[in-house]
């Protein structure tokens, strides 16, 4: 889900640095999108990080809620990325799997952009029968500025937490 995340965030970001790049009259009222776009999950393989040689498929939903502001000293976007999906594992163990992703997307002139994100992952798994087994969650921040062409990247490194035998 990560990358499905990472790929609509990205398409929010290229959207943004576009947007930027055009002028508008020192007059003109800002612009303002409001959107929400709601895709599909389905993805087969994905590995069971704790029982090896597991795989499973994954269907859900992504939805993406978004503003953005556009304005003559710069341009403005944050939103939102919610993720819901069920993996169903090929020992008929499944998981809830949700995640979401906060973000916002500045340029503002003077050659500086930045964009953040916070992401979070949390699963809920259970056997064959139904029986919670365990939960797992990641939790990761990345914060990025370019300046002039030079790129800084602030990465908290993510953090796994497990309640339950993996």
């Amino acid at each position: 889900m990560k990358k499905l995340a990472l790929g609509l965030t990205a398409a929010a970001a290229l959207l943004a640095i576009s947007a930027a790049t055009a002028t508008a009259p020192a007059s003109a009222a800002p612009i303002i999108i409001r959107d929400t776009v709601t895709s599909p999950i389905f993805e087969t393989g994905v590995p069971h990080d704790c029982r090896p040689g597991v795989t499973g498929t994954i269907v859900g939903t992504d939805v993406l809620s978004f503003q953005s502001i556009e304005t003559p000293e710069g341009f403005h976007i944050h939103g939102t990325t919610v993720d819901t999906a069920r993996i169903d594992w090929s020992d008929g163990t499944f998981a809830l799997v949700h995640s979401v992703d906060h973000f916002s997307f500045n340029a503002v002139g003077h050659g500086t952009t930045v964009f953040t994100e916070g992401h979070t992952d949390s699963g809920d798994f259970f056997s064959a029968a139904g029986v919670f087994e365990f939960r797992a969650t990641f939790h990761e921040i990345a914060h990025f500025t370019v300046t002039n062409g030079v790129v800084r990247a602030d990465v908290n490194k993510g953090h796994f937490h497990f309640f339950g035998d993996c």
